[in-house]
């Protein structure tokens, strides 16, 4: 279909591309090692029960249940901001 990757096929498809969120919240695991990336409500279901300790930790402060390998572990969080557009 040629190189119109994103474009008139797009504009005339009538669906809407869904967008990822802007913000999100980078969970990295020191147990597994993996990085997530998670929604709002994905971020406030993972951060409910948490631990943190940021004094006593300075690497990995926060205890929680990692996403990826689910397990209790200690983990450092990030917010990770896209540019918009």
């Amino acid at each position: 279909m040629g190189r119109d990757a994103h474009g008139k096929r797009a504009l005339y498809s009538g669906l809407r591309p869904t967008t990822p969120p802007n913000t999100s919240l980078r969970v990295e695991c020191s147990r597994c090692g993996q990085t997530s990336l998670l929604s709002a409500w994905q971020a406030l279901r993972v951060l409910t029960p948490s631990v943190h300790l940021p004094l006593v930790r300075p690497r990995h402060p926060s205890l929680l249940r990692c996403p990826t390998c689910r397990r209790m572990s200690w983990v450092r969080l990030g917010l990770h901001l896209r540019p918009a557009g």
